[in-house]
């Protein structure tokens, strides 16, 4: 659940408007008004010497929605927001829709806050965020396929190269793929969940934005309380850290053993058991389980490296046959490449891990050099691009 990012389309707008506002004195956002507002010392005063709570302009209310929540009194700023909801049209309206609806979440009013996230999306205005927090209070409410549709929607949106940095669609593509790993997950999809969790690693190879939403009292946050702790297992589970794994889903239980997807973690805690005592440490042949370009520079867009390597991981089948891992292992490999701007692969570097070897590492620079082709006209560029991919058992 984001706090401070919101639709970006009517961002520059709802700005625009604040600063010709009647008395919106120091009140106008600073860009991050969709999460905290004021948090650099609050408004100014009115022009007749009131406070914000004698004003109705946006600022002025999702100020006093601010104070609410940091007083605890979450009905009270829920309130504030849905009775200064008709005075409000355009941009501003879509900035109070975007924030009742996380007030909503925090009550644990999960249909209520669905309602909230699609009046963002019918107006027009929905990004990434929106569609990751529409995604998951609908995951809360239990409407599971609903919640997969809207997190492959902010995938979609987070994959739109003209909006944002680079950093920040790392960071939102993240979010959106653990969000619709957890989702498949539940949705007894064991495989395609565990595929799309390995693709948010790739975005995020530390799981930094999964600690971020551990942290108690922060902007991120995942819903219902303690939720985090069934994404954290999952993705400890896909990189093969079965320790990790069982402790994230035994508390996820502890703390709501009654909750709607207890069962789910109850599941994967018996079936890592019977794993660990069928297979014991049976080694088989790795394949590729996951992909992702975290940096392309130059003529070709990360997208299109991403869509280059999926159609032809094939490649490196060869390399990994002489390759055994035990079933539980996930590794992680990375590989670099220039571009020329004709298109043509100039240099390769293999950054492998054990147990592959130097032979592993110079098969894979061999093979990438001579047999991965990009599906489009030359870039006019050339091209530096680092691909990362997760090896494991299917």
């Amino acid at each position: 659940m984001f706090m401070r990012f919101g639709p970006r389309r009517v961002g520059a707008a709802l700005v625009a408007a604040l600063a010709f506002a009647p008395g919106a004195g120091h009140a106008v956002p600073d860009g991050s008004f969709w999460g905290k507002v004021g948090a650099a010392g609050g408004a100014g005063p009115t022009r007749g010497g009131g406070d914000s709570a004698g004003r109705d302009d946006i600022s002025s209310v999702l100020e006093r929605v601010e104070k609410e929540e940091a007083s605890g009194r979450l009905e009270a700023a829920c309130g504030v927001l849905e009775r200064a909801m008709p005075r409000f049209a355009g941009a501003e309206r879509t900035a109070a829709w975007f924030r009742l609806g996380i007030v909503r979440s925090k009550l644990g009013r999960y249909r209520e806050a669905a309602v909230a996230y699609a009046a963002v999306v019918a107006d027009g205005a929905a990004d990434s965020a929106v569609y990751s927090n529409f995604a998951e209070v609908l995951m809360a409410a239990g409407r599971l396929p609903d919640a997969e549709a809207r997190y492959r929607d902010a995938i979609s949106a987070a994959s739109d190269l003209g909006v944002g940095d680079r950093r920040e669609r790392a960071h939102e593509l993240a979010l959106a793929y653990y969000g619709l790993a957890v989702a498949l997950d539940r949705d007894e999809q064991p495989v395609a969940a565990r595929e799309t969790m390995l693709r948010a690693l790739a975005h995020d190879p530390t799981a930094a934005v999964l600690k971020l939403a551990a942290a108690p009292g922060g902007d991120l946050f995942f819903v219902p309380d303690g939720d985090v702790l069934y994404y954290l297992g999952l993705a400890a589970e896909a990189e093969g850290r079965d320790g990790d794994a069982q402790a994230a889903f035994r508390d996820f239980v502890d703390r709501a053993p009654r909750g709607r997807w207890a069962r789910a973690a109850e599941a994967h805690v018996a079936r890592k058991a019977g794993v660990r005592r069928a297979n014991g440490a049976a080694e088989a042949t790795p394949r590729i389980l996951a992909h992702g370009t975290v940096l392309a520079t130059g003529g070709i867009a990360a997208p299109l490296v991403d869509a280059a390597w999926r159609d032809q991981l094939g490649i490196l089948d060869e390399c990994l046959e002489g390759v055994r891992v035990t079933l539980r292992a996930t590794l992680r490999m990375a590989i670099e490449m220039d571009v020329d701007a004709r298109g043509k692969i100039t240099r390769v570097v293999a950054k492998v891990p054990p147990p592959f070897d130097e032979r592993f590492a110079r098969c894979v620079e061999t093979v990438t050099k001579q047999h991965l082709h990009f599906s489009v006209p030359a870039p006019g560029r050339p091209t530096l691009a680092r691909t990362e991919l997760i090896i494991g058992i299917q």
